[in-house]
């Protein structure tokens, strides 16, 4: 199969790591994400937070960890014969920095597609994607309409009712174990 990935999220570990320097520059000390747009939680505006990342960009992209299972779980989909097509909504500026990390941590990536602020939709329609990996739970619901199954992997933002055509998974191995049971 053909399998879309999105990054932050699901392969990087991002969000603990921005949360821990947006609660030190905010000087806020807020515990966890419940909305996937972080200006919300912190109470600045959107063109606040965007500068913020745009100022720290190499940092915030280059220090989060993989997230436990993601390296194992993309090598076991590689092995089977599966094809990975990362589709992030990072932008093509951050092309650079994306492979360095992926070639830090030792990761597998060919094909990146940098969506930006974009859909990913497009991106999966023209891919043929026949299988999403992702955690904005906007995203995914996109997705499924599409008639593509979405594994959603769970996080402290994404806690709404899950429609039918995506399947909330909590680790990696769950992902591995879903993608192995679907029918296509």
């Amino acid at each position: 199969m053909r399998i879309g990935i999105d990054i932050d999220g699901v392969v990087s570990d991002s969000y603990p790591f921005w949360l821990q320097e947006l609660n030190c520059h905010y000087g806020k000390n807020i515990p966890c994400l419940d909305d996937y747009n972080m200006h919300i939680s912190f109470e600045v505006t959107t063109e606040d937070m965007n500068n913020f990342f745009e100022t720290n960009i190499e940092r915030l992209l280059m220090m989060p960890k993989p997230i436990p299972g993601a390296k194992e779980g993309i090598e076991t989909l590689l092995q089977e014969g599966h094809e990975i097509i990362y589709v992030t909504a990072r932008t093509q500026e951050q092309k650079g920095l994306t492979e360095r990390w992926f070639a830090h941590n030792k990761i597998y990536y060919k094909n990146i597609l940098f969506s930006g602020f974009g859909s990913k939709v497009d991106f999966v329609k023209e891919w043929g994607i026949e299988v999403f990996i992702e955690d904005y739970q906007v995203n995914a619901k996109l997705i499924s309409e599409c008639g593509v199954p979405v594994f959603l992997l769970d996080a402290s933002y994404n806690q709404e009712d899950t429609p039918r055509g995506i399947i909330r998974c909590h680790s990696w191995e769950e992902i591995v174990k879903g993608i192995h049971n679907l029918n296509l």
